[in-house]
């Protein structure tokens, strides 16, 4: 068995046993005193390790790189993210970084004009993208479905499972097969 497929096989592992739970999604602040979101754009190839969050408060620079990495790139338009959204993507990374799984997030899709999400198939007509609540997103070598266990275990919003992604939002809690 390759490191990867070991990885792999623990992060399913540690999901499966119920590992991960929403309380820790939940903890306070003085639990983590530093944040730090690693992204990368797939469209854009653009990609950040960005603290966004420090001694209790939120770092406003870091918070305003996340927003323009999680813009609507076809409408080259920014908004304001969900802080909870945000924080979900920081949680499901640490958990792979303590399964040894150290790789950017690949956001797809993360905020969406309504002319663009207009123009994307299959998107739900009330969708969290349009208010900047959600994100389409994988990891190099972690299958979509493994991927969106993880995330469910946080019971922070929504979790769509698609073919090669998984669409994380702060909504209501509810899962779905695309």
């Amino acid at each position: 068995m390759d490191r990867r497929t070991f990885l792999q096989a623990g992060l399913a592992g540690l999901i499966g046993a119920g590992g991960i739970g929403s309380g820790w999604a939940q903890a306070t602040p003085e639990a983590i005193p530093k944040r730090i979101l690693w992204v990368n754009r797939a469209q854009t190839k653009e990609e950040g390790r960005v603290l966004y969050y420090q001694d209790q408060n939120l770092v406003q620079d870091g918070y305003y790189l996340l927003c323009y990495l999680l813009r609507d790139v076809q409408a080259e338009q920014i908004t304001r993210m969900d802080l909870k959204l945000i924080d979900l993507l920081f949680a499901m990374q640490a958990w792979m970084r303590t399964c040894g799984i150290r790789q950017p997030l690949q956001i797809h899709s993360g905020y969406r004009t309504a002319q663009t999400h207009a123009h994307t198939e299959g998107a739900a007509p009330c969708s969290q993208h349009l208010s900047g609540k959600a994100v389409d997103l994988r990891v190099d070598g972690i299958p979509p479905a493994v991927l969106a266990k993880l995330a469910v275990r946080f019971k922070a919003g929504g979790v769509g499972v698609y073919p090669h992604f998984v669409h994380v939002d702060t909504g209501p809690v509810r899962v779905w097969k695309g």
